[in-house]
């Protein structure tokens, strides 16, 4: 199995493959750069029997797709996306305990997002749980809230995470305000 390759990225058809003189693989990659130095994570789909390659620009998004792999529950798609995002925007979500910043990722629900977000802080603090849960409580109010109205649910949780401020209980009014004007 390969872990390196240095070689170019080729786009064929619908399929990605990263190629050198002497060989080509077909990974899965959703990098920017066109050639040079690649990771490789080779997945083995037991319901397939077949090896995925997973590729990365560099070995700390390599590192963290591992990680995320070991939590209950992932997948690796999902520790594919996570994995390629920003390093800093990902520790400003573990800083802030921000649930929708994983919530916004294709695949990751509420119960996943809280799974994710305390298994890559590691640390367990009953108030940070506790902090989670009201929000996703707030959440789930202001989308039933506005959907009554009539307003898609798809429309008020992208609208929600673009709110900036924190919701809490006492200012939800005026974050149905804000939805209802930016929707």
């Amino acid at each position: 199995m390969f872990h390196y390759f240095v070689g170019k990225i080729r786009h064929l058809g619908g399929e990605t493959l990263l190629n050198n003189d002497i060989m080509g693989i077909q990974v899965h990659y959703l990098g920017k750069k066109d050639q040079g130095e690649f990771f490789l994570y080779p997945y083995l789909d037991d319901n397939k029997k077949t090896i995925f390659y997973y590729c990365f620009d560099t070995i700390e998004q390599k590192v963290m797709f591992e990680t995320l792999l070991k939590i209950n529950g992932v997948w690796p798609k999902t520790a594919f996306q996570i994995s390629l995002l920003p390093p800093e925007n990902l520790k400003q979500a573990l800083k802030n305990v921000d649930v929708k910043f994983f919530q916004a990722i294709p695949w990751i629900g509420p119960k996943s997002a809280k799974k994710i977000l305390l298994q890559l802080r590691g640390t367990f603090d009953v108030e940070d749980i506790q902090r989670m849960d009201i929000d996703q409580k707030l959440y789930k109010n202001i989308v039933a809230s506005l959907k009554w109205f009539g307003y898609g649910a798809d429309t008020i949780k992208s609208t929600l995470q673009k709110y900036e401020g924190t919701v809490t209980k006492d200012n939800i009014s005026e974050v149905i305000k804000w939805i209802i004007s930016n929707i």
